[in-house]
């Protein structure tokens, strides 16, 4: 292999490792798992349960169980695969998990836990009295032999370190919202209200208790390292802590990765019933005590390693999976998809006249020519393989073709072709290219390329009474040729705030720039104001005769799309986009109007334009949401319509103390071009 491809793949390996054993705040499993789940309310409120469960069964363990050295509940806290896989098809057949959802991970480490804790509340479990009444004091103990003063306190601060995290965790996660709530609405920069500043304090005198409370945890870590363990029964409690410590952070790393998906699933529940609001604010919360627990966890579940002489993925923790490298192994091959798209497209084209096309109204009375356009559609069938990878947060972040150059398979009437590589665009070719995109992508920056050709179809020019501006019959035709280039790249604002996005059904919101250029025969007509000042009314002065010009823009501008995204079984969505900008354009106009075809004054001028499109479509899962496989297909209908024209002057009038411009010349094309046609696509992604 060469040496690029290489690293670049133990880099992506390592992180997906990293994130098996780290914050889990996105997870690529619990995102194949989850995201594009249907929000049932039963699946919301069972999870969120699962998340306050595992805080406080965290508490449980730790804080009120007695212990002794070698007790049988802790040799039950055991989760390997097989285990696992029985558990889970038990409780898949249990409400509310009767249907196309998934059991988490996480649910199967609290019912493991639940049933440790049984036994060691059973009667008959215990032969003598337990030799600490909690798990907490053996640690102190096990830290004590160091016989360091100062060691030995900073364990015995550890119990209320540990309190101290949950309640300031809950706290803190509360004051955030009331801050969200008051600065609602207010204007951007403006100064904080007394009631926010006082909001925002005690936000701060959280963030500060938290962080004591963590340096607490990190001084019991460091006199838990140095324990010695070499004789009993510090040995045996050294292990039992560990064994319990790493199985309680797994379960809260497996919790964290499910998490988000309670909180964007109750969201969404909550638009339709208000009242269940308050179930996003609890889930917040929770994930904040889970995430400031699992952080204690695994300061402390690390350092017991070292007098356990235990590695941590080799504890009853991360069993499940084998160890930490093959759980990296498996989040690495769950991030990289497979996908077949297929393509089906009938495109248009049309002039639609219109007497507003370059603003105000236009009286074109007085011309003798126009030109029709007769074109046949673009029907495209296509297909496209990509091998996808799921990096960070970026979906499809890393993409490489594999197969067919173009999306063409089956065409008539021209051709269609799409591609998404910015690196291709600026002329870098193979793994630069590929390189390229993937930095591109995790920087949130999205590309399209459109190229659309026609090649069948007649442009006719019209001869045009000038006295009523009807059409006299047929002058000349010849045949139609038109190629279309469009470029869009754009950044995805919903990355920034992905809460609100998703509260107001933004799928995608690209604020960028658009590159457009096309060539087709045009007559241009030079029209001026009627009422000089006035700017609403524009009368005909004189035409060009029929000339191939290219339209070339650079605009800026933003495309939203909005629904639902993908986790509806049947979704409905719909685009909006709408770009300004200009680029230079040739023509020429004829010496003398009375003759046609005579051209002699050719200028050069910057050609103002505006494009916007709106498509409606309808989105279809075929797959279950259980399955790995997903069938996407997508049935939409576009329309793109492009208005140009250029200013030839601009009329200051004064009225009194004001000075009022508008355009006293112009040259248009007589109406708005319109590209539109149903698209069908399929995508299968493995």
């Amino acid at each position: 292999m060469r040496p690029g491809p290489a690293l670049a793949g133990l880099l992506l390996l390592a992180s997906a490792a990293a994130s098996a054993c780290g914050p889990a705040a996105y997870n690529v499993r619990a995102a194949r798992a989850f995201a594009n789940e249907d929000a049932r309310r039963a699946i919301i409120d069972d999870r969120a349960a699962d998340l306050e469960r595992a805080a406080w069964l965290a508490d449980e363990v730790l804080s009120s169980t007695p212990y002794s050295p070698g007790d049988a509940w802790i040799a039950a806290l055991r989760l390997d695969d097989d285990e696992g896989e029985r558990l889970r098809a038990r409780l898949e057949k249990t409400p509310p998990y009767e249907g196309e959802h998934e059991v988490p991970l996480a649910k199967l480490y609290r019912a493991k836990l639940d049933e440790a804790l049984a036994r060691a509340a059973a009667r008959g479990e215990r032969g003598a009295p337990p030799a600490f009444a909690r798990l907490f004091d053996a640690l102190a103990e096990l830290a004590a032999p160091a016989r360091e003063a100062g060691a030995a306190s900073a364990a015995s601060r550890l119990p209320a370190a540990w309190q101290a995290l949950a309640e300031h965790a809950r706290a803190l996660a509360a004051e955030e919202r009331d801050v969200e709530r008051l600065s609602a609405g207010r204007p951007l920069g403006a100064p904080d209200t007394p009631e926010i500043a006082a909001a925002k304090a005690r936000a701060a005198a959280r963030r500060r208790a938290l962080a004591g409370a963590h340096r607490d945890v990190a001084g019991a870590a460091i006199a838990l390292r140095a324990a010695s363990a070499g004789q009993e029964p510090a040995r045996t409690i050294a292990r039992d802590a560990l064994h319990v410590l790493s199985f309680l952070l797994r379960m809260h790393i497996e919790a964290l990765a499910v998490a988000p998906y309670v909180v964007k699933q109750a969201r969404r529940v909550a638009r339709d019933e208000p009242g269940t609001r308050a179930a996003v604010g609890r889930a917040e919360a929770i994930s904040r005590v889970l995430e400031e627990q699992r952080a204690a966890l695994s300061t402390c579940a690390e350092a017991l390693s070292a007098p356990a002489q235990t590695p941590l993925e080799d504890t009853a923790g991360f069993e499940a999976q084998e160890g930490l490298l093959e759980q990296g192994r498996a989040i690495s091959l769950d991030a990289v998809h497979l996908k077949l798209k297929g393509d089906v497209e009938l495109l248009f084209f049309h002039q639609l006249a219109s007497a507003g096309s370059s603003g105000g109204v236009n009286d074109y009375r007085g011309r003798t020519r126009r030109l029709v356009y007769d074109v046949d559609p673009v029907f495209m069938v296509g297909g496209r393989a990509l091998l996808t990878y799921d990096f960070d947060h970026v979906r499809d972040a890393a993409r490489l073709n594999a197969g067919f150059k173009t999306d063409r398979l089956f065409s008539s009437g021209g051709d269609i072709r799409y591609d998404g590589s910015l690196g291709r665009l600026l002329g870098l070719n193979g793994l630069a290219s590929d390189v390229f995109d993937i930095g591109a992508d995790l920087a949130g920056v999205s590309t399209s390329l459109k190229i659309a050709r026609f090649t069948a179809g007649n442009v006719t020019e019209l001869a045009v009474d000038p006295g009523t501006d009807r059409d006299a019959g047929a002058v000349a035709s010849a045949p139609f040729q038109l190629l279309l280039r469009q470029i869009d790249v754009g950044f995805d604002v919903t990355k920034l705030f992905p809460e609100a996005a998703d509260d107001l059904y933004l799928e995608e919101l690209l604020a960028g720039f658009r590159y457009m250029d096309y060539k087709l025969p045009r007559i241009f007509y030079a029209l001026r104001e009627r009422d000089p000042g006035e700017g609403d009314v524009y009368v005909f002065e004189r035409q060009s005769p029929a000339q191939s010009a290219t339209s070339r823009f650079y605009q800026g501008g933003f495309s939203v799309r909005m629904g639902n995204g993908e986790w509806p079984r049947l979704a409905p969505f719909g685009d909006l986009g709408l770009y300004g900008g200009a680029g230079p354009v040739r023509y020429a106009f004829s010496a003398d109007p009375a003759v046609p075809g005579v051209a002699s004054e050719v200028d050069e001028a910057t050609m103002i334009a505006f494009s916007g499109n709106v498509s409606v479509g309808l989105r279809l899962r075929l797959t279950s949401y259980l399955s790995r496989l997903r069938l996407l297909t997508e049935l939409s209908y576009n329309v793109e319509a492009i208005g140009q024209g250029i200013i030839s002057s601009i009329r200051a009038t004064r009225r009194g103390d004001e000075t009022i411009y508008t355009i006293g010349r112009k040259l248009d094309i007589g109406g708005f071009d319109v590209f539109h046609g149903p698209r069908l696509l399929a995508v299968l992604v493995l």
